[in-house]
């Protein structure tokens, strides 16, 4: 909700050069905005003489008065400065939007309360006619108060997307811009993807520029699904941390980093992509401190280290680590303890070029079976399905067999049945207070 206050002590000039209204603000404070505004008469206006603004740290007092579209000069009332108001905060670029306003004899001024709101990075994703670099001036030629990032949702997206749009067709490219919020593969850092549809662009050829990977078999293989396909950075990323850094890490190389890709237009529909890679040093396991383990001792999470082949002082599969730490989770959830976080923090030894590890782990509340809720199914299916289920009511509750019973459980138990479920949807209810868990499976 957008609030309106005004400051203690001020007397409100409006239209009409005797008029004059003179009110409590700590009672105009408490009151609603509707209710602000049913104090002023139909024609109440005043001269707007100045806008300005405080809380904000990434716009000034002139973008925040553009951008709400108030004219100096111009008479205005209660209703005009709520529409400003209200168009502020569709912009997306302010959390919070309140104002006050205030009159002397040069007229009336009125101040936005303002809370910037996140913004992320731009990703122009297929659009290799331009750069992040290229953004700065395309947007300011628009005045759109940003250079390289935009806020997840709002007005000004829209009007970054026509900025880059005209951009685009100045280059004789037709294209119309959509866009949405994603993460980054393997973070969770997010960006605003700008995807321009119309133009065909694919890739002609994706270099990694470095020997690992040039002749690495699986790579080379795995490049059919990027070379000749439609052209985009988020699916070269996705590759690079999904293909890619897994033979890194599988050659001890913890640290790999992936640069941004390089693209260049090789004919008006293709573009070659270079990756620049940094493999780092490769490391050595020097093993892991268990913090906050009660459940399981010391001795037992240590064991699932051993299982992954891990030894003291030789080279680390990174993608042995990545599995233990999921094997140590999968541990918890099979007895219960399904809130339970594992958080391994990296500690690299350079001189040494050894890889340890500090884990901190919260098992939180141990969980029991509650109820199986079954619907859409014959009673043939379901009688088939409840004894398949292996969990009692009132046993310790176990993540590891309830995500096989879904992923694979059901399809064996009604295995020869004539009808066969096309959609199956499910749901973990907690019960905080009792520590169970109801598993409710529907079938369609």
């Amino acid at each position: 909700m957008i609030r309106m206050t005004r400051r203690p002590s001020l007397h409100h000039i409006f239209a009409g050069a005797r008029q004059r209204l003179i009110v409590s603000a700590l009672f105009l404070a408490l009151l609603p905005a509707a209710a602000i505004a049913q104090v002023a008469t139909p024609d109440s206006q005043a001269k707007l003489f100045a806008v300005t603004e405080t809380g904000s740290h990434s716009y000034s007092p002139a973008q925040v008065a553009a951008l709400s579209i108030l004219q100096i000069g111009t008479t205005v009332d209660r209703s005009t400065i709520q529409a400003a108001a209200d168009r502020l905060a569709r912009l997306g670029l302010f959390s919070a939007v309140r104002y006050h306003f205030s009159t002397d004899a040069n007229g009336l001024t009125v101040t936005f309360e303002l809370q910037d709101a996140q913004t992320f990075p731009i990703s122009l994703d297929n659009i290799p006619w331009l750069t992040t670099d290229d953004l700065p001036n395309i947007l300011m030629q628009d005045g759109i108060p940003l250079e390289q990032t935009a806020p997840a949702s709002g007005t000004i997206d829209d009007r970054i997307a026509q900025a880059l749009q005209k951009a685009l067709e100045a280059k004789g490219v037709s294209a119309t811009m959509t866009y949405s919020v994603t993460s980054l593969p393997g973070t969770d850092d997010r960006v605003v993807q700008f995807i321009a549809a119309g133009p065909d662009v694919r890739v002609a050829d994706l270099q990694l520029g470095d020997p690992l990977t040039d002749h690495n078999p699986v790579v080379q293989a795995q490049l059919a699904n990027i070379v000749g396909k439609p052209f985009s950075l988020i699916a070269i990323e996705r590759f690079d941390f999904e293909q890619v850094r897994p033979i890194y890490l599988s050659h001890s190389y913890l640290r790999v980093k992936f640069s941004a890709p390089v693209v260049r237009l090789s004919s008006p529909n293709s573009v070659t992509v270079t990756v620049p890679v940094d493999p780092g040093s490769a490391y050595v396991w020097g093993g892991v401190a268990w913090n906050g383990n009660h459940a399981y001792t010391t001795s037992d999470l240590d064991s699932l280290v051993a299982a992954t082949g891990l030894g003291m002082g030789q080279p680390v599969d990174g993608n042995k680590i990545v599995a233990m730490w999921q094997s140590v989770r999968g541990a918890y959830g099979h007895r219960g303890y399904i809130d339970a976080t594992v958080e391994p923090k990296e500690t690299f030894d350079d001189a040494a070029h050894r890889a340890s590890y500090q884990v901190n782990i919260s098992e939180g509340d141990q969980y029991h079976m509650g109820n199986l809720v079954l619907t859409g199914l014959s009673i043939d299916a379901e009688h088939r399905l409840r004894t398949a289920w292996h969990i009692a009511q009132g046993d310790v509750f176990d993540q590891t067999f309830c995500d096989y019973f879904l992923s694979q459980g059901i399809v064996e138990a009604l295995k020869g049945l004539p009808a066969a479920q096309d959609t199956v949807g499910h749901y973990l209810q907690k019960n905080p207070q009792q520590k169970t868990v109801d598993v409710m499976i529907d079938f369609e």
